[in-house]
């Protein structure tokens, strides 16, 4: 697995914190917050089986496969006792499973752009993309997400940027990693146990769900609805879609350190 792992620049003693990004996001993706987020912990940035370049088999990349992926990591990197937890998006639901599976490894959960249920939107959204898919190659998948992923406040302030992200889509994937990531993930039936619903009354750990006002993918009363199951901290970022960490950067990181700065007693029944 390939791995970005950072150090305290001011070693306070916090555990350190593991960083989940969404299906086709990378290290890269984390480029705004690792420095900032490792001035006071430990960070560890990773790109699970089928994102990026890791290298592992695709033939199993379902959630029980990523959530043990993350366990054996757990000890190959040495960490001691319960770390904390943020995930995005599909990272988000490898976390939340990790957490409902091992909640011994996870002292506190950070969910962003996570929702209990899908709605039709996204789920014609998520349809739209393995269409895409079908083309064979992953440029028509990165032009048609864009407007999905990130709200129109950023496309507009950042359209310049709209080539280099597409070329950085398809450059760091993989087409048969994003592929099996999909297949495997996207579209569980509503009886598994992997679903958001299943998963979130057997979590332990202290929450906070995050949700942008304008994201078709995880709306934010979907997202308020996973937050009452998880007994969760939730707040919406007003203008914001999917993207929360990298359309609001300096807004989310203040809302995650927040949260895990504080003590264990004052986060449970938010």
């Amino acid at each position: 697995m390939r791995v970005d792992r950072r150090p305290a620049a001011n070693d306070e003693g916090k555990p350190p914190v593991l960083l989940l990004g969404g299906m086709t996001q990378t290290l890269s993706s984390w480029g705004a917050q690792l420095r900032p987020l490792a001035e006071h912990r430990p960070v560890v940035a990773v790109e699970l089986r089928g994102q990026g370049s890791t290298e592992l088999s695709l033939a199993d990349c379902t959630l029980p496969r990523h959530v043990e992926d993350l366990a054996q990591l757990h000890d190959a990197l040495g960490l001691r006792g319960p770390i904390d937890v943020c995930g995005f998006s599909f990272g988000g639901r490898v976390a939340l499973a990790l957490a409902a599976e091992h909640p011994e490894l996870v002292r506190k959960l950070v969910l962003s752009g996570v929702a209990l249920e899908r709605g039709i939107v996204g789920r014609l959204i998520v349809q739209g993309w393995l269409a895409c898919l079908k083309t064979g190659d992953l440029e028509a998948l990165a032009r048609v997400s864009l407007t999905d992923i990130l709200g129109p406040a950023y496309l507009e302030a950042n359209a310049h940027l709209v080539e280099p992200m597409v070329r950085a889509s398809i450059e760091r994937n993989r087409y048969d990693g994003v592929l099996a990531l999909m297949h495997a993930t996207l579209d569980l039936p509503p009886d598994s146990p992997w679903t958001a619903t299943a998963l979130a009354p057997r979590v332990r750990a202290p929450t906070m769900c995050l949700g942008g006002a304008l994201d078709p993918l995880a709306p934010p009363a979907e997202v308020a609805a996973l937050a009452a199951e998880l007994s969760a901290e939730h707040r919406t970022f007003d203008g914001v879609g999917h993207t929360i960490a990298i359309e609001t950067p300096q807004a989310w990181r203040d809302a995650v350190v927040a949260f895990l700065d504080q003590s264990i007693s004052t986060t449970s029944g938010a």
